[in-house]
């Protein structure tokens, strides 16, 4: 019977936590399209120097970081977009 409800109290704090997290990414997309209005609104706001030197020297995963540390609202497919169109 403890095996049932355990069960039936992660499968809610899980599905809790996955409505909370899909709130915050359209939280985040939001403020995303609020503050630069496009891609490329966000493109030239971006230290692109910076970026390259962060992924020349520890990859893309950093580079990636470092983009959103910079610009806390943008979603982790625009940061990847970002880097992986970055000239090598």
């Amino acid at each position: 019977m403890i095996e049932g409800i355990s069960g039936a109290i992660a499968v809610g704090m899980s599905t809790a936590l996955g409505v909370a997290s899909d709130r915050t990414m359209k939280k985040r997309k939001q403020a995303f399209w609020d503050q630069y209005g496009s891609y490329e609104g966000f493109r030239i706001q971006v230290d692109e120097e910076r970026i390259r030197e962060v992924r020349r020297e520890r990859g893309d995963l950093a580079a990636m970081k470092a983009v959103r540390d910079a610009f806390p609202y943008v979603p982790l497919p625009v940061a990847k977009r970002y880097v992986d169109e970055l000239p090598a």
